[in-house]
């Protein structure tokens, strides 16, 4: 398939029951974009029948086209003149599940997000969701994977294919089940009917959890035993109301949960203010052994399924040992490691690039000779892996930031295939692979 409609398909992004998302690009502007096609499969057209998945198609472009927040995603395209119709959206590279880890095994480990992040994400969530709520729309299948994350770290909702206007009834099978196994609220999963904005604020619940931990909460309760001991318990209030198993013992709203959740965020800091003032910041528990064979320099083309054990890394793709990342000052432009024999260039690209115009940057820079030298390069995974720490555990939070520029995800000059290349998340410290239009920073190293 070369084109659909009048856009050029440059690949798929994910499939499903009731279709595709394809990668694609606009004629004329040729703005990189993503296209959802209604394509159902044969199970979901004997279900549904065609007029209903068609009609429910275009009511989610309809809902999110007509809405206008920071936190959903904004459709600006729809057609239905073909043979099946499509919509189209802004194209973001990562979703929260991929930042998490998340898989299809939903119930294995994922990655724990920092506290503050966990909790930011968690605020934006509510804050989209109370919009809809306002409009009168329970979306119903809220989880880590509809849950798109911009490139300046903005949670997008997504996928309202499963949504409920205020007064409408589900009018499906009576045996088939409406939202996502873990994250749907007990109600909901008995009776689609009866979900309202309580329902997707026990899913909420789950994802923070999940954030917090790592892992899902136990089915229907909180127990403070399943809690991270390092946590603390500022969030403990918060998990309890909203996970409880009967609707009327949640948050009213999502404004109510924001409220709590940001007294719980602020507790957190204040605690951790005290516990930073009187700790040292906590080194890598698994380090470089000294001596170690300095990083691969030279870019590479490796496989996804040969990548984490080619770059040393566990099975949610963050390093199995870290490097004592000791950067020393050389001057306002340039930070040094001697350990791992590297300079860096102490800031990033001031913009997020894709990986052709990341390449560009660093171009740029030799052309200049920043620091007196025309050898600066994109960083292999490995040596993009001396910057990465473990996730923060109680004084781990102590520990300063490796480089102060506020920056997350950085790419690197290996890549997967013809189509993406590997990206590390610095913050974050794991490894992904990334499709070349997707935005990250660039960020140029050279061997010392």
């Amino acid at each position: 398939m070369r084109a659909i409609g009048r856009y050029e398909i440059h690949g798929v992004l994910g499939r499903g029951g009731m279709g595709a998302v394809f990668k694609a690009r606009s004629p004329v502007l040729g703005r990189v974009v993503a296209l959802k096609l209604l394509r159902p499969n044969e199970l979901t057209l004997a279900m549904w029948g065609r007029e209903r998945v068609a009609r429910l198609f275009r009511d989610e472009a309809a809902l999110l086209g007509s809405l206008r927040h920071p936190n959903l995603v904004d459709v600006f395209d729809y057609d239905d003149t073909g043979p099946w119709p499509y919509f189209v959206m802004e194209l973001y590279g990562e979703s929260l599940g991929s930042v998490i880890g998340e898989t299809y095994r939903v119930e294995a480990e994922s990655r724990r997000l920092p506290v503050p992040r966990a909790a930011g994400y968690a605020a934006q969530l509510l804050a989209g969701l109370a919009r809809l709520h306002y409009a009168g729309i329970i979306h119903r299948d809220v989880k880590p994977f509809n849950l798109l994350v911009s490139d300046d770290d903005v949670i997008k909702i997504t996928d309202l294919g499963l949504s409920k206007v205020r007064g409408e009834s589900f009018g499906g099978p009576s045996n088939v089940k409406v939202g996502s196994p873990y994250y749907a609220a007990p109600e909901q999963e008995d009776d689609p009917d009866s979900a309202d904005a309580r329902s997707d604020l026990y899913a909420v619940g789950v994802t923070l959890f999940r954030m917090l931990t790592g892992r899902l909460p136990e089915w229907g309760e909180w127990s403070v035993a399943a809690r991270a001991p390092e946590l603390g318990d500022e969030f403990d209030p918060v998990l309890e109301r909203s996970l409880c198993v009967t609707p009327g013992g949640r948050y009213a709203d999502a404004r109510m949960m924001a409220e709590a959740l940001d007294g719980a965020l602020a507790a957190w800091r204040r605690r951790m203010d005290g516990v930073c003032a009187t700790s040292p910041a906590l080194l890598c528990p698994r380090c470089v052994p000294e001596g170690a064979e300095l990083p691969r320099r030279r870019p590479a083309m490796v496989g996804v399924h040969q990548a984490r054990e080619a770059f040393g890394l566990d099975a949610l793709w963050r390093p199995t040992a870290y490097w004592p990342g000791r950067l020393t000052e050389v001057d306002a432009d340039l930070v040094r490691d001697k350990a791992a024999g590297l300079t860096w260039v102490r800031r990033a690209a001031p913009y997020a690039a894709t990986w052709e115009e990341a390449g560009a940057y660093v171009a740029a820079l030799n052309a200049g000779r920043l620091g007196g030298h025309d050898d600066w390069r994109l960083p292999t995974v490995p040596e993009l892996v001396t910057l990465l720490t473990p996730e923060p555990v109680g004084e781990g939070y102590c520990q300063p930031a490796t480089l102060t520029q506020p920056v997350r995800r950085v790419w690197s000059a290996d890549r997967a295939n013809y189509a993406s290349a590997y990206a590390a998340d610095v913050e974050l410290g794991y490894v992904t692979r990334a499709d070349f239009s997707c935005p990250a920073a660039a960020r140029a190293v050279r061997s010392l």
